[in-house]
């Protein structure tokens, strides 16, 4: 096989047995793993160290019978990276209309594209079978740690403690360089998602790198506890449609398109691209029942597209944060009385309003400190921190804004402040308000949505945000009113507590994990 062929785009290609050995025998290995689900009839395998027969023997036997996922493996194991539909449908049909002699070399011609421009070749590929695979790419491969970056690092631990008492393995994925298949993580990414807090506190060394692996799920259970990138959604959703897995994704929101006006269009289109795998997808675990009524929106417009679409399930989010948070929060108590907004800075937050009602209140001579807390882009947030000077410098007010806090820092802004302010036009769940509750800080946030849902059982102001007048007069008493305050910090020390154990042990069940094994 040293001979030249061309692909269906007129190219011309050289087969792997032309190429370096290194390459024959990752392929090879590649093959060799997937074989012995792909050749049903329990066919031993050899030790031929040749590449042509095996890629010939599982190319016609998946011309042959390529569904129930099997064309996509073998799509996979030959150009180390998964498939879009496009791509495997393309191959399918070629293979349905070419001579059983010729399927290896349709096979090499039309996996070509994926190989050269997403292939991975520089690692081995272990074939995960009915098992539980987590991808954690984003919070595996950076340092950014807001939203969902926080919940998958809370989640996680207790994940895993939840697999240990079911016997149960999670393979902790996140996606090659190319974009094009997953991985094992390195020691360094793995502690990223499951120490979070001992890495950024300082207190635990950096582990030294480790070699790691391609890993494929196979009859497996693939759980998405983040949004994916762009990049990677037409893979995804070939995967939950074509491969025989299934796919479980945590629903945050769909603020994207149904607030598309609070948003820019480029997160829109980007949330365009996420919803092709939840079409695919087995399971939508919403973070709350507003959440869940969303997404149950959206899944009701599929049967139009001759699909079923995903169950949804609403397993909300834990009401609490880490036990050193009280620690990490023993501060001095601020001289003047001390409101945070917290929650990165975007139109849907209302910041805004929020700052309207801060200068109306300040204006009126109450005296009071107020920071708003969370990044956001410099477009945004440049115009609105130079208004927050000039109002100090010209005003004297004690107003800020912190970018960047550690967690350490903003426990102790939680802990210090009379209350805090979160009253989002639209909002997936809030975790600020539950953070907020959970350190004894009383909160106004929004009367609707899923900031009601958590506000109703206490320890809330509940108002209109789109009504400056209702959030000044509330914020007004609750600056003002100790007695109003009092009822709330009360109502506060009956919320039942929700720990991110409990959020962890009913993912698991919703997802169905356990049927994987």
């Amino acid at each position: 096989m040293s001979e030249a062929t061309t692909s269906s785009s007129g190219a011309s290609t050289t087969l792997p047995d032309a190429t370096h050995p290194a390459y024959r025998a990752l392929l090879l290995q590649r093959l060799r793993a997937v074989a012995p689900v792909l050749r049903t009839d329990g066919t031993p395998l050899t030790n031929d160290p040749a590449v042509s027969p095996l890629l010939q023997d599982l190319s016609e036997r998946v011309a042959a019978h390529p569904g129930d996922g099997r064309l996509w493996l073998l799509f996979v194991a030959v150009a180390g990276a998964y498939p879009t539909t496009g791509e495997l449908e393309f191959l399918r049909r070629r293979l349905a209309v070419t001579d059983p002699a010729d399927a290896m070399r349709v096979v090499l011609e039309e996996t070509q594209a994926a190989a050269t421009k997403s292939g991975d070749w520089d690692r081995p590929l272990r074939l995960v079978q009915g098992g539980i695979v987590v991808d954690v790419n984003f919070c595996a491969k950076y340092v950014h740690n807001t939203g969902i970056q926080r919940v998958v690092r809370e989640l996680m631990p207790h994940l895993i403690a939840r697999a240990g008492d079911a016997n149960a393995t999670l393979d902790l994925v996140a996606w090659t360089r190319q974009s094009g298949i997953t991985r094992s993580l390195s020691a360094v990414e793995r502690q990223r998602v499951t120490d979070w807090r001992a890495l950024a506190a300082g207190t635990s060394a950096l582990p030294d790198e480790q070699p790691d692996e391609l890993v494929v799920p196979w009859n497996s259970q693939l759980l998405l506890p983040e949004v994916p990138e762009p990049e990677l959604c037409d893979r995804l959703a070939a995967l939950a449609e074509h491969s025989g897995n299934t796919i479980s994704l945590v629903g945050y929101d769909t603020i994207p398109i149904s607030s598309a006006d609070l948003v820019t269009p480029r997160e829109s289109e980007r949330f365009a691209h996420y919803l092709t795998v939840v079409k695919h997808s087995a399971r939508v675990l919403a973070i709350s029942e507003s959440v869940a009524e969303e997404f149950r929106g959206f899944t009701a417009t599929l049967p139009s597209q001759g699909l079923v679409g995903p169950a949804v399930h609403t397993v909300s989010l834990a009401a609490d944060v880490p036990s050193a948070a009280n620690e990490d929060a023993a501060a001095e108590p601020s001289a003047l009385p001390l409101i945070i907004c917290v929650g990165s800075h975007e139109p849907r937050k209302n910041q805004d309003a929020v700052l309207f009602a801060v200068e109306t209140l300040l204006a009126e001579g109450l005296k009071f400190r107020a920071v708003f807390i969370g990044g956001g882009s410099r477009s945004v947030t440049l115009s609105f921190d130079r208004h927050l000077m000039k109002l100090r410098n010209t005003r004297g007010w004690d107003i800020e804004s912190a970018r960047g806090l550690k967690d350490r820092e903003l426990w102790s802004l939680y802990r210090q402040a009379r209350f805090s302010v979160l009253t989002s036009l639209h909002e997936g769940y809030g975790l600020p308000v539950v953070e907020s509750l959970a350190l004894g800080t009383p909160v106004l946030t929004s009367n609707y949505g899923s900031l009601a849902e958590i506000g109703v059982h206490g320890g809330c102001v509940l108002v209109n945000p789109r009504d400056d007048g209702e959030i000044i007069a509330a914020m007004r008493t609750m600056l003002t009113d100790d007695s109003e305050l009092a009822t709330l910090l009360a109502q506060i020390e009956t919320l039942p507590p929700r720990t991110w154990r409990d959020y962890a042990v009913d993912l698991w069940d919703a997802a169905e994990l356990e049927v994987a094994q």
